[in-house]
């Protein structure tokens, strides 16, 4: 599959994930590997609606240094999400991984587990429902727990904390919380990373339902 045609199902699922209200205004960002270089990624533009996002509100930045491709012409202004260093952080810790979703979902804004500055991330365990199959996991009762992160002022903060708890842990959930902001999930490509999201989605869901 084309570049093009790949940036325009990712917009696409930006413009449905508005719609599910879970990037209300300009929130949230979504990225994907380039496809012929897998040292770069394209990631939303900055301050776009994602009820109107297309494949040309998209950036191709370079994972290492976190800069745009040197070279690149698009639309004019257009600058990568603030947020872009949380999408490198997740695919310097798996390089395997092909396409990282951050989105403000409810339930997701609602997790409060008391992470502070001296202690930034903090596991919350997961119910051990049927849908955890859904990341690849087949345990029975599954015990699996999310990373939960302090929501720094400064989004690099909060993305170097999360590389290296990534890096050193490994966890075998795909995605984390950061408190009292959103949720950003992972996957090898657009089809799984949905499928991670919506199953993040639900399990959240269900744990703010019974409380």
């Amino acid at each position: 599959m084309s570049q093009k045609k790949i940036l325009t199902r990712l917009a696409e699922s930006g413009v449905l994930y508005h719609s599910n209200g879970w990037m209300p205004g300009t929130a949230g960002n979504l990225s994907i590997k380039d496809e012929k270089d897998p040292n770069v990624f394209w990631v939303s533009g900055s301050g776009l609606d994602k009820n109107k996002l297309t494949r040309k509100d998209f950036l191709p930045v370079q994972i290492q240094s976190g800069k745009v491709l040197e070279g690149w012409k698009g639309r004019e202004g257009l600058k990568p999400s603030a947020e872009t260093s949380i999408h490198r952080a997740v695919y310097k810790a798996f390089p395997e991984m092909g396409c990282s979703l951050h989105v403000h979902t409810p339930e997701s804004n609602l997790i409060e587990i008391g992470v502070t500055k001296e202690n930034p991330i903090e596991d919350l365990p997961l119910l051990p429902l049927e849908i955890i199959k859904a990341f690849g996991i087949w345990d029975e009762n599954p015990n699996v727990s999310v990373p939960v992160l302090y929501n720094y002022p400064k989004v690099q903060d909060i993305s170097d904390h999360l590389e290296k708890h990534l890096i050193e842990t490994k966890p075998r959930v795909p995605f984390c919380i950061i408190e009292k902001h959103g949720i950003t999930v992972w996957g090898k490509d657009l089809i799984q990373a949905n499928r991670h999201l919506e199953a993040a989605d639900f399990l959240l869901k269900v744990r703010a339902m019974s409380k």
